[in-house]
C-alpha cells in the first residue's frame, strides 16, 4: 500500500506540474474543445486569464506533492481543479480520451486525500469551533445562530445581533444586485433563532417571530418577484418597522433570571469569567418548546 501511495503521488504530482508549466512554455498543445459549449468555456476562461490562475494552481501543487512539502494541504487545494476538469472533459467536451484522463486524475487525487485522512480529522468535525468559540452550549454560532431551542441573555443578543446587522448593512448598501438580496434572505434564518432565543430568556414562546416573519416574506416576495404592487413601499416600511420593533424589544426586554421551560440562565458576570462568544448559556439536551 506504501509504494501505491508514493506512486501516486509522484504521477499525479509531475503529471500537475508539468500541465501548469505546459500552459506558460507549450511543451504541447492544450486542448480547447470540440463541442460548442466546451470551446466557450475554454475561451472564457482564457480571455479572463482564469485560465492562468488554474495552472499557476497546478503548477504550485504539483510541485509541492512531488517534494513531499504540505501534501494534505496541496491536494485539497488541487481537488476543485480536478472536479471541475472532469465535469469539461465528461458533461461539456465528452471525448474518451479525455474523459478517462480527467477520472484518473480525479480518483488519484481523491485517493491521495484518503491517504491522508488522518489530517483531515480536524475539518471534518461537526462543531469545529473558531477563535473565541467555546464548547459549553450557547457559546458558539451553532448554539447562536443555528440552534433555536435555547435561550440567549441581553449581552449575548447585542454581542450576536452587531455582526448580523453589519453583515446585512454590506450587502445592502454594497451589493445592490440579485445576489446581495439572496444573501440576506439567508440571512433572516440566524436573525429568526437569535431573536428566538432571547424571546425564550424572557419567557415567551418564538412563535411571535410568526408576526415579522409574514410580513418580511410578504415584501420579500414584493420585491423579488419584481410586482409593480401600490402596496409593495407600504409593505416594506411596516416590514422595517415591525422588525425594528422586535430588535428594540429585544434590546430592552428583560430576561429571567431563574430556569424557564427552556433552560437555564448563567448569570452575566460568570458568562464573562469564563469568556467566549457571548455571554449567555443553555441546555440543548432540556426539552425546548416554542
Amino acid at each position: 500500500m506504501k509504494t501505491l501511495i508514493l506512486a501516486g503521488r509522484l504521477i499525479l504530482g509531475a503529471w500537475m506540474l508539468i500541465n501548469g508549466a505546459n500552459h506558460f512554455l507549450s511543451f504541447y498543445p492544450e486542448p480547447i474543445g470540440h463541442e460548442p459549449l466546451a470551446v466557450q468555456l475554454m475561451a472564457a476562461l482564457v480571455h479572463s486569464r482564469l485560465l492562468d490562475v488554474v495552472m499557476v494552481i497546478q503548477l504550485v501543487t504539483g510541485a509541492l506533492i512531488l517534494a513531499g512539502v504540505l501534501v494534505p494541504l496541496a491536494l485539497c487545494i488541487l481537488m476543485p481543479v480536478s472536479v471541475c476538469a472532469l465535469y469539461w472533459s465528461a458533461v461539456l467536451e465528452h471525448r474518451p480520451l479525455g474523459v478517462v484522463l480527467a477520472l484518473a486524475a480525479l480518483a488519484l487525487n481523491g485517493l491521495l486525500m484518503l491517504s491522508y485522512l488522518e489530517y483531515y480529522r480536524g475539518v471534518l468535525q461537526r462543531g469545529a469551533l473558531t477563535l473565541g468559540e467555546r464548547e459549553q452550549p450557547g457559546m458558539n454560532y451553532e448554539t447562536v445562530f443555528a440552534y433555536p431551542g435555547g435561550r440567549t441573555s441581553r449581552g449575548g443578543f447585542i454581542q450576536g445581533l452587531v455582526p448580523l446587522l453589519a453583515v446585512a448593512a454590506l450587502y445592502y448598501f454594497l451589493v445592490r444586485n440579485r445576489n446581495g438580496d439572496w444573501v440576506l434572505v439567508t440571512l433572516l434564518y440566524p436573525a429568526m433563532v437569535l431573536h428566538a432565543r432571547r424571546l425564550h430568556d424572557m419567557g415567551l414562546t418564538a412563535y411571535l417571530l410568526l408576526i415579522p416573519g409574514a410580513i418580511d416574506a410578504a415584501a420579500i416576495w414584493l420585491h423579488l418577484g419584481g410586482r409593480n404592487s401600490a402596496l409593495q413601499p407600504a409593505i416594506t416600511w411596516v416590514a422595517i418597522a415591525v422588525s425594528a420593533a422586535f430588535i428594540l424589544w429585544g434590546l430592552f426586554g428583560k430576561g429571567q433570571g431563574e430556569a424557564n421551560r427552556f433552560g437555564e440562565q448563567v448569570p452575566t458576570h460568570q458568562s464573562q469569567a469564563r469568556g467566549g462568544l457571548v455571554g449567555q448559556a443553555d441546555n440543548p439536551h432540556i426539552a425546548t418548546r416554542s
